[in-house]
């Protein structure tokens, strides 16, 4: 099931949510059945470290702002503090990067990663997270079924090596490959980004 009208930039499917409980549940905010986050890694200043612990929130109450998320981005950590320059591959945000960017994407459920998440940024706004793409995928978007120059277009630089080192010695076309990619769609002009990561 996809998650295309919940979330402004998280269009994937629900089963790539982070901290997705198995079916409807208990929200521990608004007591209200339905389909509820675990909330023990949030950003929730109603309830101790404690009672996060065990406790769980809604797709509603996350819209509201009751609970909010931590990501991982290009252009900085994003906590209840805003951005702030944590890793090496965060960049300097734009100086006139959105303020409500930065609230809606707190209230976007988190990707499941292997490592931990990098959320794209493009037209001066966050993209869309769409779902994790394998070969195939590529093929399927590309113009004229090249799947390799559309990964190249969409992974930066640093990371393009995987297509090719995952194609078998003598295979012609990549059907598959150990790493997981995330693929994100750009909400103002269409471009697709991606990266990857692997256990």
């Amino acid at each position: 099931m996809f998650a295309i009208k919940m979330f402004r930039y998280f269009c994937g499917p629900q089963h790539e949510m982070s901290a997705l409980v198995e079916g409807d549940a208990l929200c521990s905010l608004c007591g209200q059945r339905s389909r509820c986050f675990r909330l023990e890694y949030t950003l929730c200043t109603s309830l101790t470290s404690d009672a996060k612990e065990s406790a769980l929130g809604c797709f509603e109450c996350l819209q509201k702002g009751r609970f909010e998320f931590w990501h991982d981005t290009e252009i900085g950590l994003l906590d209840e503090n805003g951005l702030t320059h944590e890793y090496n591959h965060n960049q300097p945000p734009p100086p006139d990067f959105p303020p409500a960017a930065l609230v809606e994407l707190r209230r976007t459920p988190q990707i499941v990663t292997w490592q931990q998440e990098l959320w794209l940024t493009h037209c001066n706004d966050f993209m869309a997270y769409t779902g994790t793409w394998e070969p195939k995928d590529f093929y399927t978007n590309a113009p004229g079924d090249d799947g390799r120059a559309l990964f190249l277009e969409m992974t930066d630089k640093d990371y393009r090596h995987l297509w090719d080192e995952s194609l078998p010695p003598g295979a012609q076309r990549l059907e598959s490959w150990h790493a997981t990619f995330y693929a994100f769609r750009c909400l103002h002009c269409g471009k697709l980004r991606g990266n990857w990561d692997c256990d």
